[in-house]
């Protein structure tokens, strides 16, 4: 007669799923990690910048290509432009990747040359995705009020300075000079582009 208690155990065995914390979540339960936070986000947004989620580089850059997508397409239609519509689909993403990679480069070795210590490339670039998101939304009414990008990098380069007190205990006099510094590049940049475009 076989033995029913080995095979059991052996069955057991085979049986067996890893049900440990480190599991990589699904798909699914990502987008709705993602969405949770980020309404969360739009609620507190000075609250939720200070305590950075701790995301893959796969769910910070996807996040940042919908989110700058949405933006681009929202701007598009207002007034509605066929071109400025697929501009928001396809241009809007890779500026918005490339300008927070630029971002991100320029903080981390801000860090190694003034502060004199290595910090997280990918915490700094989640940073810099969260704090953008006021940017994207006031973006949307760019094309109607050109002024109003300003005011949105204004709330960009606020968060931007909150979340490098709080998440890497950077002097507040400190950050606030980074910010005013990255704000006044960011203007320069903005009337130069507003005066090449009255001139066309």
């Amino acid at each position: 007669m076989p033995d029913l208690t080995s095979g059991a155990a052996i069955l057991d065995m085979n049986d067996y799923r890893d049900v440990t914390p480190n599991q990589s979540p699904s798909g699914k339960q990502t987008a709705k990690e993602v969405i949770g936070y980020l309404v969360d986000y739009l609620r507190h947004p000075i609250h939720k910048i200070k305590v950075l989620p701790d995301w893959h580089w796969s769910t910070l850059v996807v996040t940042l290509i919908v989110i700058s997508m949405i933006s681009g397409v929202i701007t598009g239609l207002v007034p509605p432009n066929f071109f400025r519509i697929m501009s928001g689909v396809i241009v809007s993403p890779m500026v918005a990747i490339v300008t927070a990679f630029v971002g991100a480069l320029f903080i981390y070795y801000y860090f190694q040359v003034f502060e004199k210590r290595t910090c997280s490339l990918r915490r700094i670039f989640t940073l810099i995705l969260f704090a953008d998101i006021p940017f994207f939304i006031f973006q949307t009414g760019s094309e109607l009020i050109p002024p109003i990008t300003l005011v949105g990098f204004a709330f960009t380069a606020l968060l931007m300075a909150v979340g490098l007190t709080e998440n890497f205990q950077m002097e507040k006099r400190r950050s606030l000079r980074l910010v005013t510094i990255l704000f006044a590049i960011v203007f320069i940049l903005w009337l130069w582009n507003r005066i090449d475009a009255a001139r066309l």
